[in-house]
């Protein structure tokens, strides 16, 4: 929309009188977009309740204008987030990825922030809090204690209303939910936890009609289920249903995922630590390799600090306490620590965390990538629910998303245990399981960091792909998701062959 046509929606009786372009500056000055005004939903207007970053993504898409703070416009086709370049055919994946954000930047055009204003389509000024990620699975428990499906594919605002209300008026029923009465708030114009809710709620009453109890784990296992979730190996929370429904003699767990549309890329399997105290591969590694990769890792964030501070002192900062260390990788920018990810930064080294890394994960990679995917789809669970007869184990995605002024719910897609064991015990019998390089849409292997040029630019994360044979199963991301002073993380999604596989389809 033209400059004049925003002044005449904004003030048309006055138009006489007033100097358009500072009017229309003063109003949409009162705030910008930023990244943590991304975070947040938009708190009133026309997107109500919708998260900014999905409003801001839709415009990439359908190449709509910006406005920005002095009056005049862009049209953005491209953003840079944690050091990955995202154009406008990548925006479902973008906001996918925008969970983990650390770093993001409009590059192309190249323009700051604040210069972008938050106009009336992210709520104006102002807006809401930043929606936790578990007020979707206390959405769900609330709307399956209601005990009605709902089968329209679209359900009116007015009607969405009045489920949130309805569900609000089941909090205290939700076992587990007392002292996160803060999260009720957020129920409030929700509307895309609302329809991943509705989804994930309708399959979930198809599986239990009558549900009689609904537990929330977020804060702690309540006793009446606790035998449910023993730990596993270096894994204290095995059973990873966020929550369990009860219904008749059984009780029914579900790991509850969530995204947009059906055709969208699938949400994470799993979201655990590389190294540190909770450890994924200290179950799967030899002790001394692992210990080779703590070390890796200690002497690149030495480099690191040592290049920000620009001073050749290593012994200086191996002096420093853990508190102290971790306080200065902190103050590092994170363009600064993801150009050192990459083996970019300081004289061009290369990443010796990541190669170390890359060298063990590559040097068993069969019975290490079999340990791993039986962690992901807990495979090691169901014996003890076995033993037990009581309780069943769920991967469920709830889909749905607002479109205009209606919720669009789509089905969800729901893996029962037994089903994804079967298909992975006639994987692992076949003995190809191996640990590979991923491809892209062409065809084409993504390089690892230290494969660039220095002309090119790098990205900050490595690659792979489980493979049984040529069959490519998960894809693998190893990354930091926050503070550099945290671990990296392992983070995998099923390929669509391998989701058919666990769905019973050869």
């Amino acid at each position: 929309m033209s400059l004049q046509g925003y002044v005449h929606q904004l003030r048309p009786r006055k138009e006489s009188h007033v100097n358009y372009v500072s009017k229309t500056t003063k109003y949409i000055t009162e705030s910008s977009l930023s990244k943590g005004e991304l975070q947040k939903p938009a708190g009133k207007g026309p997107n109500a309740g919708i998260p900014r970053i999905e409003i801001f993504a839709d415009k990439i898409t359908k190449g709509e204008e910006h406005l920005l703070n002095d009056g005049s416009s862009i049209v953005i086709t491209q953003v840079t987030m944690n050091g990955e370049i995202y154009d406008k055919g990548d925006m479902n994946k973008f906001v996918t990825d925008f969970e983990d954000v650390e770093s993001i930047a409009i590059t192309n055009p190249q323009i700051a922030w604040t210069k972008v204003a938050k106009t009336p389509e992210y709520g104006g000024e102002g807006g809401g809090q930043k929606i936790s990620k578990s007020t979707q699975e206390l959405m769900t428990a609330a709307v399956v204690l209601i005990g009605k499906k709902y089968d329209a594919s679209e359900i009116d605002v007015e009607d969405a209303k009045k489920i949130i209300e309805d569900a609000k008026g089941k909090w205290s029923d939700i076992v587990g939910a007392s002292g996160k009465e803060s999260l009720l708030n957020q129920f409030t114009d929700n509307w895309y936890d609302l329809a991943t809710a509705v989804s994930s709620a309708n399959a979930i009453l198809k599986i239990i009609p009558s549900p009689t109890k609904v537990f929330w784990t977020g804060q702690s296992w309540d006793d009446e289920i606790a035998q449910f979730n023993p730990p596993i190996g270096n894994i204290k929370d095995y059973n990873s249903s966020d929550i369990v429904v009860a219904g008749g003699n059984r009780y029914y767990g579900f790991s509850l995922k969530k995204k947009k549309a059906a055709k969208d890329q699938d949400p994470t399997l799993i979201n655990k630590p590389i190294t540190g105290k909770k450890s994924l591969l200290k179950d799967f590694i030899d002790a001394k390799d692992y210990e080779r990769i703590e070390r890796a890792k200690n002497l690149f964030f030495i480099r690191m600090v040592a290049a920000y501070k620009k001073t050749t002192n290593y012994s200086s900062i191996r002096r420093l306490s853990e508190k102290d260390f971790k306080k200065e990788i902190a103050k590092i920018p994170n363009k600064f620590a993801n150009d050192m990810l990459a083996g970019r930064g300081a004289s061009g080294r290369k990443n010796i965390f990541w190669m170390t890394v890359n060298k063990i994960l590559e040097k068993d990679s069969k019975d290490m990538m079999i340990a791993f995917m039986k962690l992901i789809f807990k495979v090691d669970l169901q014996p003890i629910l076995d033993e037990s007869g009581q309780f069943d184990f769920y991967l469920l995605t709830g889909i749905g998303q607002r479109k205009k002024d209606k919720i669009g719910v789509e089905p969800a897609e729901v893996k029962d245990l037994p089903t994804t064991i079967e298909a992975l015990t006639r994987i692992f019998k076949q003995d190809n399981i191996k640990l590979g390089r991923t491809l892209d849409k062409r065809g084409n292997i993504r390089r690892q960091p230290w494969e660039y040029s220095k002309e090119e630019k790098a990205p900050a994360k490595l690659f792979y792909t489980v493979y049984n044979g040529d069959t490519a199963l998960l894809n693998l991301e190893i990354r930091y998701k926050g503070s550099k002073t945290a671990e990296p993380q392992f983070q995998a999604t099923a390929t669509p062959i391998f989701k058919n596989l666990m769905g019973g389809r050869k």
